[in-house]
């Protein structure tokens, strides 16, 4: 089953390509068929009320998030933080969460 997963960014321009970019291979690599949007982060929640998504990066807040036990969710999708895709710190663990997300653990 392909995976819906949308990539979010203050401009949806070069960081959010640079993030697409990012998942897109960490799937890939991991043989899980993704479908990687691109979107403003002001234009998720939106987003979410109209399309299934299975996970949500993004750089920054998104508009009308929601946090329970550390998790930031919109619409029962979970949102990871893109921020280690751009500066390496905890990239390891950022893919691995994605991956667990992903695969369902």
């Amino acid at each position: 089953m392909v995976k819906k997963i949308l990539v979010a960014c203050g401009t949806a321009i070069a960081t959010a390509t640079v993030v697409a970019t990012k998942v897109k291979e960490l799937c890939k690599a991991n043989k899980i068929p993704a479908d990687v949007n691109q979107c403003k982060s002001f234009e998720v929640k939106s987003k979410t009320n109209f399309q299934k998504y299975d996970l949500i990066v993004s750089s920054t807040k998104v508009s009308g998030e929601t946090t329970e036990d550390g998790k930031r969710t919109i619409n029962g999708v979970p949102i990871l933080n893109a921020i280690p895709f751009l500066s390496g710190m905890n990239k390891e663990q950022l893919e691995q969460d994605i991956l667990n997300v992903l695969q369902g653990e």
